[in-house]
Order: structure tokens, then C-alpha cells, then sequence
């Protein structure tokens, strides 16, 4: 007997021994007790206090087992205890508890980080879709333009920008790209073929990488077309950094490894949460970030940077990047125009009721924009600097005032920035306006065209 008492200590000794000591002897790949390290060390404690305890041990561990069913079955009626006095004091909370158990974490990831595919250099891009799917998303994650053209010889035309080009809320058929598709057939008489590489919330340094992989690919379109300023200053706004993507600290904390969002929550956690007696002990402290981790607002204003500086900053960097295309357009052989997407928050359109809510932040969504004076100041502010700073030349324009003599509703969604089919059709047909009334479409040299007041 004692024999055995001192294999089992020993053993135990050893399993704890390796617990304490892994880190030191390589056997951990981080700092501190992992859950291995911890469950050799309790597994190496009971066999050394079942060792010490000899004959004694399935006694102790009869009692320990009773002691511990006794536990669970008073942790579970003081939980039915407290569900029955939530119900009690406190029966909204306990409505809003269920439902935000259900559907509140999953709604704050998509409003912290882009949902879709990851894809090297640019990020993201739309998953593809699937029958029945009401936007048709090839396998490359582009937007499908109906009716454009696959013959050799059709005008080639590249539109970059965020979900305004992209087409949210509307039909295949209904977005700027595919409208500018009909029209340019109709001008130009001849097939052309239009490639919507518009990326939900893309930021035009996206989309200098997506055109430069086209490029590399062979693929060489005859005009490009980018549609921003929406999502640069958004993307500048949240992160209080010039050019940057949106979810910039989102993505930066994924990677490396801080955002509790992306990691699997604690089973220990988890339990709690579930519990009713948590959820009393809420509804009796009235404080509802005790079960729900409220993320703190960061932006540019709560990093002490100044509005007007960054959004010079914005500004600059984007006509850093239409340099850069400008030069790619010299060495391919392509002409391209750089135009600001029409905002709810510049311009003087007048407001329908439901315009009126985006404006005032009451409209449904995953994020009240018109309600962030931050965002607002310095959309306003940028486009401010775009315009005044703006070339002398038809390739640089700003749509920010298309819709001010428009009555009706044009803009659908609490970004400000979605509008109607209605909508794209006209900003299809501005944009070809601009494009025959300065030359791109008969192969005119416009950089030395002047914009016409």
C-alpha cells in the first residue's frame, strides 16, 4: 500500500512539476498558465492528495461529491429564485436581456467590422452569391453588371468606389455602373463592357490596389472611373488616421490578437451571463453595462486631433492617389476621372421626412450617422477643402450639389451616402454629360480641358 501511495504521489508531483516548469521548458508556446498547464497541475494536486490520503481518499471523495451536488442544486434554485423576482420587479429587462442575448453581439460586430471575404492586399470583398440571392456577386466577390459586353473590341470601363456604386439597396440592374452601361451604349453605338469593382466601404487606396491587380492581370480598361469622399472621411474619422480603411482598429486588434470580439468567450463568462441571477442583480443596480461590455466612442475627437488639419490631410491624400493613377493611366493607355459622391450632409437638397430622420439620427440602422457631429464636421469640412483645391481640369468633380433642386427622396438609409434606382440614374446621366461634354468619349486629350462654370 504505501508502495502505491508513493507512485502516486510522485506521479502527481511530476504532473505539476511539468505545469509549473513548461514555460521554462519549452513545453508552452506563451506567457503565463495555459489551460493544459493548469489542468496538469490539478491533475498532479488530486493524485498527490489522493496519495496522502490513503485509505482514507474514496471517502474524502465521496463526501467532496456529495458537497458539491449539494452546491449545484442551491445554485440552481437561487437561478429560479431570481428569474421569478425579475419577472417580478423588472420584466422588460428580462425581454431585453433575451433579445440582446440573441441578437445584440452579433449586431455590434457588424457595426465595428466589414462583414465578407477576406482577400489579400485590398481586404475584402463581397461573398460571392447564391441562388435566389436578391444582388448577384460573381466569384471574384464583383458586382454582377447586367448586359456588359464580353466582345473584344467594346469600350472598357472600370468603376471603383464603396457601396454607393457598389449598389446598396437596390436591383442588379438599378445601380450607377449598370445605368452608365445603357447610356454609354446608346452614345457611343458600340458594345462596352462595364466591371462594377466597387467594394462595400473601399476607400480609394483600395481601389488604386484593385485597379493595379487588374493592371497586372492584363486586364486594361479604356476609362476608369472612381467615386469616393464618403468613405475616406469615415475611414479617417474612426481612426484619426489620413487614407486609412474603415475598421482600422477592428482589424488591427484581430490580428493581433486584442479584440475580445474576435476571441471565444469564457464558458465561466458565458455562464454568468446566462444566469438569472445575474441579470436580478442588474435589474436591482439598474446597470446594464454589467452584462453587456459597452465599447467606448474613438475618433478623432477623443485622440485630440484637429478637425481642420485632418481634413486637409484627407484631401491630400487622395489627390496623392489620383497621381498615382494618373500616372498608371500614362503607362497603360487609359483615361480616368475622379469624382465626390453626393452626401445628405452637403449639399442644400430639401428634405423628405424620411431624410429628415437620416439627417437627425433617428433613422433604423447599425449606426446612427446623422447622430455623430464628429463624422459630420469633417465630411463637411473635407469636401469643403476637396472643392476648393480641386484641378483645373474635367477629370477632378464634385457631386455634392446633384440632388439640391431634387424634391423627392433620394438618399434611403441612415449613411446618408445610399440613394434610390432613381437616383443612380441620374448621377449615371451627369456622369456621361461630363464625360461627352469634355472629350472622353471621342479619345480627346481632356487634361487639358477646363471644367465650365
Amino acid at each position: 500500500m504505501r508502495t502505491l501511495q508513493i507512485t502516486v504521489i510522485s506521479i502527481g508531483a511530476l504532473l505539476l512539476l511539468v505545469a509549473l516548469l513548461a514555460n521554462v521548458l519549452g513545453l508552452s508556446t506563451g506567457d503565463g498558465l495555459s489551460r493544459n498547464q493548469i489542468a496538469f497541475g490539478a491533475a498532479g494536486l488530486a493524485l498527490i492528495g489522493a496519495g496522502l490520503l490513503g485509505r482514507r481518499f474514496p471517502g474524502f471523495y465521496r463526501g467532496a461529491a456529495v458537497m458539491l451536488l449539494n452546491i449545484v442544486i442551491i445554485i440552481i434554485l437561487v437561478d429560479f429564485l431570481a428569474l421569478v423576482m425579475v419577472k417580478l420587479i423588472d420584466p422588460e429587462r428580462f425581454i431585453d436581456r433575451a433579445d440582446k442575448l440573441e441578437h445584440g453581439l452579433d449586431e455590434e460586430n457588424e457595426r465595428g467590422v466589414t462583414i465578407s471575404s477576406y482577400v489579400p492586399y485590398v481586404l475584402w470583398r463581397s461573398e460571392p452569391s447564391y441562388e435566389g440571392d436578391p444582388v448577384t456577386i460573381d466569384g471574384a466577390g464583383r458586382r454582377i453588371t447586367p448586359g456588359s459586353s464580353q466582345a473584344e473590341d467594346a469600350f472598357r470601363v472600370f468603376m471603383f468606389g464603396g457601396s454607393a456604386i457598389w449598389g446598396a439597396n437596390v436591383e442588379d440592374s438599378c445601380t450607377v455602373p449598370a445605368y452608365l452601361l445603357d447610356a454609354l451604349e446608346l452614345e457611343l453605338g458600340r458594345p462596352v463592357s462595364m466591371q462594377n469593382l466597387a467594394q462595400n466601404a473601399h476607400t480609394s487606396t483600395q481601389e488604386i490596389i484593385e485597379l493595379m491587380l487588374e493592371l497586372r492581370k492584363g486586364n486594361i480598361p479604356d476609362l476608369v472611373i472612381f467615386y469616393d469622399g464618403y468613405n475616406d472621411v469615415w475611414g479617417a474619422c474612426e481612426s484619426g488616421i489620413p487614407g486609412m480603411h474603415h475598421s482600422y482598429e477592428a482589424i488591427a486588434a484581430r490580428i493581433e490578437g486584442r479584440d475580445a470580439g474576435f476571441q471565444s468567450i469564457p464558458a465561466s463568462r458565458l455562464l454568468l451571463q446566462n444566469s438569472n441571477i445575474w441579470l436580478l442583480i442588474t435589474s436591482l443596480r439598474g446597470n446594464e453595462s454589467l452584462l453587456f461590455t459597452s465599447t467606448e466612442v474613438s475618433n478623432y475627437v477623443t485622440m485630440g486631433i484637429d478637425m481642420d488639419r485632418l481634413a486637409e490631410a484627407i484631401v491630400e491624400v487622395y489627390f496623392d492617389n489620383c497621381s498615382l493613377v494618373e500616372h498608371l493611366s500614362l503607362a497603360y493607355g487609359f483615361d480616368a476621372v475622379f469624382v465626390w459622391q453626393p452626401v445628405l450632409w452637403c449639399g442644400e437638397k430639401p428634405l423628405t421626412v424620411e431624410e429628415q430622420d437620416i439627417w437627425n439620427g433617428t433613422a433604423e440602422g447599425l449606426y446612427s450617422v446623422g447622430s455623430d457631429m464628429a463624422l459630420r464636421d469633417l465630411m463637411s469640412a473635407s469636401y469643403g477643402i476637396y472643392e476648393s483645391g480641386l484641378p483645373d481640369s474635367a477629370k477632378y468633380l464634385s457631386l455634392h450639389s446633384v440632388f439640391d433642386s431634387v424634391e423627392e427622396q433620394v438618399y434611403t438609409d441612415f449613411t446618408g451616402a445610399h440613394i434610390t434606382p432613381a437616383a443612380n440614374r441620374m448621377i449615371a446621366g451627369k456622369l456621361l454629360d461630363i464625360l461627352v461634354g469634355h472629350g472622353y468619349i471621342n479619345g480627346e486629350q481632356i487634361d487639358t480641358i477646363e471644367i465650365e462654370e
